[in-house]
């Protein structure tokens, strides 16, 4: 897919807990490899900083997760969920989503783009097309809950027949604030996260009840559908997988990221939650490491459309030509 010289500018959010700060210094070196950005934000507790600024970037920016909202943070998010569900479990999960539209307020380009502190991107990926709308990939998600939670906050119902959520999202900056200013509005004196918690179901709340891809999203199909389009053409669709930690395990090598490259794959997710097989992950790298042998030997270089052909059967990667 070609860039287009005169899309607009943006800067790349990453939000980073204590379980991602290894993988996501991977993720920031790739991003400031294959990605045109201005500045690259990572929102983490200040005990992580260090452990970013060793990475000795100019356009990186760290945020206080802390600091950047006025009345509400991590601990404030866990006293709530403690006082109405006795569990503040999944106050972190909460407390990210929130970050990355609060930071809407302080990003001084046109747009920003959300990018999960697990997934490594592996070549150059366009975030627009040649009309300056953003490209969205689609998927299949379809969670009731957050669709009620949208409904409540602001009054909007599902507007399409797809999901958002996926591990990236290019936002407006200014429809974010937009976004931002109508639940404030009707948060009144509450800080807006909290009106948003005390509108998602008791049942709910403890899991899973809101998004803020599908909130985003469905506000701007709701508001801005000329604003972007999804991804269709095959120069377009981006090959993912979610699986990179089954395969590679959490924290993957250089030579490993090369080898998904190869296979076709646009970005990888290492999640730190997945079944990992310790035996089959070296079996793994085995075989990684015969196939970048064999990429040195051109009589027997044909024995690598069998390797890669296996890891895509195997891990239900997709199917691009190899």
């Amino acid at each position: 897919m070609r860039a287009f010289a005169n899309n607009p500018n943006y800067d790349i959010v990453i939000c980073v807990g204590p379980q991602h700060i290894e993988i996501a210094k991977v993720v920031i070196n790739q991003v400031k490899r294959f990605f045109q950005a201005q500045q690259i934000y990572v929102i983490t507790s200040p005990s992580h900083f260090e452990k970013f600024q060793s990475l000795s970037l100019t356009t990186l920016v760290l945020v206080n997760e802390n600091e950047l909202f006025d009345r509400f943070n991590f601990r404030s998010i866990t006293t709530f969920l403690k006082q109405k569900i006795d569990n503040g479990d999944r106050a972190g999960w909460y407390f990210q989503q929130f970050l990355k539209m609060e930071i809407s307020k302080i990003i001084q380009s046109d747009y920003y783009l959300i990018w999960d502190a697990d997934t490594i991107p592996l070549k150059p990926i366009h975030f627009f097309d040649q009309d300056n709308r953003v490209l969205i990939q689609k998927s299949e998600e379809n969670h009731q809950p957050y669709f009620e939670t949208l409904e409540h906050i602001l009054g909007l119902k599902k507007t399409v027949n797809y999901s958002f959520i996926s591990e990236h999202f290019m936002v407006q900056t200014k429809l974010m604030q937009n976004m931002l200013l109508e639940i404030s509005k009707k948060a009144g004196d509450q800080s807006w996260p909290y009106y948003i918690l005390e509108n998602i179901a008791t049942k709910d709340i403890a899991l899973s009840g809101f998004s803020e891809y599908e909130t985003y999203g469905n506000f701007l199909n709701s508001t801005h559908p000329e604003h972007f389009r999804l991804r269709t053409s095959p120069s377009e669709l981006l090959n993912t997988t979610r699986n990179g930690s089954m395969i590679l395990d959490t924290l993957p090598h250089t030579k490993d990221l090369k080898f998904l490259e190869v296979l076709g794959l646009h970005y990888a997710t290492f999640e730190i939650w997945q079944d990992i097989n310790p035996k089959k992950i070296k079996v793994n790298k085995r075989r990684i490491a015969l196939f970048f042998f064999l990429e040195k030997i051109p009589l027997i270089r044909s024995l690598n459309k069998l390797i890669a052909k296996n890891f895509k059967k195997t891990y239900s990667l997709p199917q691009p030509p190899y």
